[in-house]
This record gives structure tokens, sequence and C-alpha cells, in this order.
């Protein structure tokens, strides 16, 4: 994403929106990728432009992806200048952070919500081991498995802090639904690090475990009912997360809940937020098949019980847009460019270039967020034609690669320059100085009217 704006001394502010088909192909960094870092940065590898890097990726933490971004490109890429699939979550901790939480995707998604704020997480992969039969055709990784039962003084402690209920609510609610489970081990065994906040304990073989936050926490169950559930990212396994995501929002935030159960004490649907359920490629067909067969089959649950709804978020996440201005904002700030004193909800910018190769998603999304976002489609990833622009989504410029993109952005900044020191409205045939600038672009671009 490029932003460019003549009142911030003709800097140029940059959105890459594309994801990694704007900068690499395969494990080849693109060479437009490395010509375009040079001219938003100084000889010294310093920003001379706010610039922001905006993925549909995740599953890991930003401060990673920007360590990635950096040795890519040659140059720093902090964890601010980065927004991943997940990022704008960050907005919803103050009203989860204590609330039960269920997470699907694969990565270290439960670490990275961790790390934004939330406390009381269940990752998908837990809930169904708690309750094979629900998803009887899912296996687990090797290195995850059931360990024995804590003692018995353990197991008071554990009753204790989960209400003294949770290990009867599942048992119940299990038997409720005709889905028999288990609560005979409540630890599995780990040789990554945990990705839980339950204390750990040593099996007989030596391995360390972690307390099943379903069995041993009592998450997902009449007692903890779970309040959202979180898409971070694409699942490992999109049959097992949409079979347990529909028990969940059926039952009302317990699994093995029936509606009707649910309906009898009055409990609050639970809410159903995706990061991303857009589509995805890499210069050939492929579709994000994990989201969007989640994102289809929980529309066709809804469907199929009467005054059934399900909260579900908008496409894309509201914050993505503000936050993206925000971090752009702080960036021009950090390089020290004179901000001009505007009323609240202003930008300084003249213009924000979200360059992306997905019409779908990347074009879209600045279309809609407005002024004074532009549209820049390139051809190194999802989008290859035929023509040179997308009839479905139009961009405002298409141009081959990144390179080409900033070197719109910045001659559209010079133009926009040049057009403010003009005096009364004297525009050559009447033509508007951002249609003017924009039919001047390079020969190799196409802009859309």
């Amino acid at each position: 994403m490029v932003a460019d704006s003549w009142c911030l001394k003709e800097r140029v502010c940059i959105s890459v929106c594309g994801g990694v088909q704007v900068l690499i192909r395969g494990k080849e960094v693109l060479p437009e990728a490395l010509e375009a870092v040079k001219k938003l940065t100084t000889p010294d590898g310093r920003w001379r432009h706010p610039v922001v890097f905006m993925t549909n990726g995740g599953g890991v933490c930003e401060a990673r992806k920007a360590q990635q971004l950096s040795g890519w490109l040659g140059v720093d890429v902090r964890p601010e200048q980065v927004i991943l699939s997940h990022t704008p979550m960050r907005d919803l901790v103050p009203e989860l952070a204590q609330q039960p939480v269920l997470v699907s995707g694969r990565g270290d998604v439960l670490e990275v919500a961790r790390s934004y704020g939330f406390q009381r997480l269940l990752h998908t992969r837990d809930l169904g081991r708690a309750m094979p039969a629900a998803t009887p055709f899912s296996t687990y990784p090797p290195n995850e498995e059931a360990i024995d039962p804590p003692s018995t003084a353990e197991s008071a402690a554990v009753t204790e802090s989960s209400g003294g209920a949770a290990a009867a609510a599942v048992g119940a609610s299990a038997s409720a639904r005709g889905s028999p489970v288990s609560l005979s081990s409540p630890v599995f065994t780990s040789t990554s690090t945990s990705t839980s906040t339950s204390p750990l304990r040593t099996s007989p073989g030596g391995s360390v475990g972690r307390r099943c936050p379903v069995r041993g926490g009592g998450l997902g169950t009449e007692a903890h009912p779970i309040h959202t559930v979180l898409v971070m990212t694409d699942p490992d396994d999109w049959y097992r997360d949409a079979q347990l995501i529909c028990d969940v929002l059926v039952g009302a935030g317990v699994a093995t809940r029936t509606a009707a159960a649910a309906a009898a004490v009055g409990a609050p649907p639970v809410k159903l937020v995706f990061s991303n359920p857009g589509g995805r490629g890499t210069g050939r067909t492929i579709t994000r098949g994990g989201h969007t067969r989640v994102k289809h089959i929980t529309r066709v649950e809804q469907c199929a019980i009467p005054n059934s709804s399900y909260p579900l978020s908008p496409t894309p996440l509201p914050g993505v847009v503000r936050l993206a201005e925000r971090l752009l904002i702080a960036q021009a700030r950090r390089q020290g460019l004179a901000l001009p004193e505007l009323p609240p909800g202003a930008l300084p910018f003249s213009g924000i270039y979200a360059v992306g190769d997905n019409p779908a998603a990347d074009v879209r999304g600045a279309n809609q967020a407005g002024a004074p976002w532009v549209s820049v489609l390139v051809r190194t990833g999802v989008f290859q034609g035929p023509g040179p622009n997308c009839d479905v989504d139009t961009a405002r410029v298409a141009v081959d690669d990144v390179a080409a993109a900033v070197d719109a952005a910045m001659h559209h900044t010079r133009s926009l320059r040049w057009h403010s020191m003009r005096v009364g409205g004297d525009n050559l045939q009447g033509v508007q100085p951002e249609e003017e600038d924009m039919k001047e672009c390079t020969s190799q671009s196409y802009v859309h009217p």
C-alpha cells in the first residue's frame, strides 16, 4: 500500500495489499519488487515514504512476518508496517479478553491470539480431540496424545476453577446430543511449545503435557460456553472445523447441546468472525477452500434451523482500512513529516495507493474504502487477464508489476503538487486535475476513467 500526499512534502503512501504474489513468484523475489523498494527508500535503507504491507495470510505474529519481508526485500520492515489477515482482530480484545473464544486456523494462531490479549482460548483441535465422535474422519498430530488423568487433588482444583460443573456439563450435553464424549484424559502431551495457559504435567514417559481446555478447563461446556468463534486463517482440517463450528453455533456455545436445549435456557447466539473469506491464488486458479467452505457450511446450517441467527462479521473486517490509515499516519510522524491540522476523521494523504493482484479482494476493498484510497492492480499474481483490467472489480490503475505501481503513484503525487500551485481553476479543456494526471501515467499502465 502506498499513500501519496503533496501536503506531506510530496510523500507517497503505499499499501501492498496482495500478499506475497505482489513481491515473489514461487521462491524467488521478483526483481520489480526490489526495484520498487529502491524507489521507496533512501540509499542507506530508510523508508522515505509511509508503506504498509497487507496480506490475507496469517498464522504467525506480525513480527515474524516483518522479519520474513526484511529478508526478502533487503530492507528493515517493522512489525508496525505489517497487517495480516487476523491483525484487525486485535480490536476485539476489549470485548472478548475474558470471554471463552474458539479459534480456528493453521499455524500458531493460539499464540498469536494470546499475544493480542485474548485469555480464554480453545482451538478446534482441542475441541475435536475432546469429542472424537463428532469428527470421526479427522486425525491429530502424532506429537500430541492423551496421558494419564491428573490426581484427585488436581481434579478437584480443576473442578473448582471451572465452576464445579464443567465435566458434568460435557457429559450431560453429550448424552443429549447422542455423541459420547470420554472425559478420562484431560491432559495431552506435546513435543512443541505449549499453546495453553493450562498447567503443564509430565507423563510417565517424561514428556510434557498440557491440560485439555475442554475436559480440564471446562471451555465450551455449559459452565463456560463459547462466546465467539474466530476463524483466523485457513483451517488445517476444514471438515473438522466446519463440523465443530456448526455444532457450537447450534448449541449456542456448547458443541454437544441441541438447539432446543439452548433455547430452553435462553442461551445467546455465538458470534462468528472470519478474518478472510475471500479467494486466493498464485498465478493459477486456486480458491480459498478453508474459509469459503466453512463460511458456506455455517450459512447452510443457519438456514436449516428455524429462527436461528448467527452474528457474522462482514468482509473485510470493518477495522482493516482504518487500521492501515492509522499505521500510515504513525509512520509519517516517525519519518518527521509535517502533518497538517485536520478535523477529526480527516486524512493528511491525497492518495493511498493499494497495490494488489486480486481484483475480488484487493481492488474491491480499496474501491469500497473510497477516497483517498486508489486501487492499483498488478499482473504478477491472481489477475492474468484477459484484458488490461478486471471487468468486474475494475481498478483505478492497472500496471504490470509493483515497480510500475510505485511509478504511477509518484507520478500522480507530483502532478497533484503541481496542480495545487495553479491559480483559479484554469484547467485545460475543463479536465479535472486528477483525470488529467491519470491520463499522463506511464505507457504500460491502464487507468479506468
